[in-house]
């Protein structure tokens, strides 16, 4: 289910990249573009070369970071980032729709050890794994965690080929900071879906699902 979710995603994530290199090339021709210089803006195509390159080797990165270290760029710790070790201490009880009591009941004292408490959810999670909500929320979150990843290193690659190749200091500047808006919203989305991720399988499972 995970790698269906994931293979879904990628045309999402190749438009997000293409976009970026876009706005990066928009970025580099912008005197050109200003001055309505078209035929310069076409031969300045070569100029996003380098930065096309970066973008490719970005995508290959990406492919082989691990969950867990995604985990960490989203959630901003590196002990137990998974969502799922927050299960029971911190997001049940700040979601209505959770009945901990027939959690509790079906399960037993729930844990409070974070890799205890991710066990037991991912337990709980295979049995409601098919559940249309749980699947539109593991798709939003599977998405949202990559984009993070991917933000992050295009902000350090583009951002840097930015500094060499946008003529103007400012524009650069303007650019680079528009990649971290990208980065700190990006994460943002990611840590709201996988804590929503695991709350839904939560409320499914009080529901007695």
């Amino acid at each position: 289910m995970g790698e269906s979710l994931k293979d879904k995603n990628k045309y999402l994530l190749f438009g997000i990249v293409a976009a970026n290199l876009a706005v990066y090339y928009a970025a580099v021709q912008n005197d050109t573009i200003v001055t309505g210089d078209w035929s310069g803006l076409v031969q300045g195509v070569g100029n996003a070369l380098p930065a096309g390159f970066g973008l490719v080797l970005i995508g290959i990165i990406n492919a082989q970071i691990s969950a867990e270290t995604k985990s960490r760029i989203v959630f901003m710790r590196w002990r137990n980032p998974l969502p799922g070790c927050e299960a029971f201490t911190r997001l049940a009880s700040a979601d209505p729709r959770i009945d901990l009591s027939s959690i509790q009941s079906a399960y037993g004292p729930l844990p409070t050890d974070p890799l205890q408490q991710n066990a037991l959810w991912y337990k709980m999670y295979k049995s409601v794994e098919t559940d249309p909500s749980v699947i539109q929320v593991h798709r939003d979150y599977l998405l949202t965690r990559d984009y993070t990843g991917l933000s992050l290193m295009m902000a350090i690659v583009l951002g840097a080929a930015g500094f060499i190749q946008i003529p103007s200091a400012g524009t650069a500047v303007l650019y680079f900071a528009l990649l971290l808006v990208q980065f700190i919203l990006s994460s943002r989305s990611a840590r709201n879906h996988g804590r929503r991720f695991v709350t839904t399988v939560l409320a499914l499972k009080g529901a007695g699902r």
